[in-house]
């Protein structure tokens, strides 16, 4: 938050708006003093260290923005002194630019977060060959052009940064690349903490295949194939609670291989460390598609129980019309106030 509002750069030509957590865990005077010089702050409830989270988090800064150019940070992220300017620079050079990508740099001091920053610099490097737009210090955007293109879908979670991607290029958006890195992403973390999040990563999986299957609904991308065997297998229930801790536990034995090793074999290392975010994030799809298909299974419990009722009670009555059910109950959001407005209030 430092770095974003110590930019040398005019302070009356950008805004800052933090997305922070409940006012009880930014109570500290340093926190505090830092929120007081935003313009604006979002206080929600969300959790910002589940990956599910994220997309929500990101809509509500865009939402509280009034910029035209809009740059996501995460708070694990220090923002380059020039960042500002050389997205301004950049956009005045280039008028007609709707999307910008920039390099980050990655920062690691422990063997965990050396293998996690080894990761991330061999991803940016193929990002920089294929063309990949994501929030997070890597991409600038307009404003207007997430507006005309229907802004995020949080169906898709942070996969929803790869369809708003597709339809800017489907649209003929002018994509162009800053070549300075704007900002540092620290990577070191407990293992603890990693196996978390890789494992929530995987768990919101569905959301990636969800907009692939809106996709091929829609008669697009025939011939891809999106889904590795192991992951149709693992949407079976029974398949899903047999490999869950199977993998959980192969992945934490492969990264404790992957750290010890590191200073031995830069390669072997980086191998193992790949496998167990493998196996980390397929226990983690395969713990959500078990806990999807036992939810599946309580709601038709509970729709069956509710004809059942309702049946009998027109026959105990003898009305023999339909009695009608709350559409509240059984769609999730319908006749309920919106979720994120309820966790989202502003001050300042």
């Amino acid at each position: 938050m430092e770095s974003a509002l110590a930019q040398r750069y005019p302070r009356d030509r950008y805004e800052v708006v933090a997305v922070a957590a409940d006012e009880a865990e930014t109570r500290g005077a340093v926190v505090g003093a830092l929120l007081a010089r935003c313009d604006r702050v979002v206080r929600t409830d969300l959790d910002p260290t589940v990956p599910a989270s994220e997309i929500e988090l990101y809509l509500a800064g865009y939402r509280h923005s009034t910029g035209e150019l809009l740059f996501f940070c995460e708070g694990h992220t220090v923002l380059h002194d020039d960042c500002c300017a050389l997205i301004d620079e950049y956009f005045a050079r280039n008028p007609a630019c709707d999307i910008a990508w920039a390099p980050r740099l990655n920062h690691a001091v422990s063997p965990l977060g050396r293998l996690v920053a080894l990761h991330n610099d061999r991803h940016q490097r193929r990002a920089l060959a294929a063309g990949i737009f994501s929030l997070g210090a890597n991409s600038v955007i307009r404003r207007s052009v997430i507006d005309a293109l229907g802004g995020l879908d949080a169906r898709y979670l942070r996969f929803s940064e790869t369809a708003l991607f597709h339809r800017a290029l489907e649209r003929g958006a002018v994509v162009g690349s800053i070549r300075a890195p704007l900002a540092t992403h620290y990577n070191d973390m407990p293992e603890a903490l990693w196996r978390q999040l890789a494992q929530d990563s995987g768990a919101g999986r569905y959301a990636c295949y969800a907009y692939y299957d809106d996709l091929f609904a829609q008669g697009q991308g025939r011939d891809a194939r999106i889904r590795h065997p192991a992951y149709v297998h693992a949407r079976r229930a029974w398949i899903a609670a047999l490999l869950a801790p199977v993998l959980r536990a192969s992945g934490a034995i492969l990264l404790r291989a992957a750290v010890h090793t590191l200073s031995l074999d830069r390669r072997f290392a980086y191998r193992c460390y790949v496998l167990a975010l493998g196996c980390a994030d397929l226990a983690g799809y395969s713990r959500a598609c078990a806990k999807r298909v036992s939810r599946r299974v309580t709601t038709q419990d509970v729709a069956s129980k509710r004809r059942a009722i309702t049946s009998g009670r027109a026959n105990a009555s003898g009305a023999g019309g339909n009695q009608p059910l709350d559409g509240g109950d059984d769609l999730p959001g319908v006749g309920r106030p919106d979720a994120l407005d309820q966790r989202l209030r502003e001050i300042g």
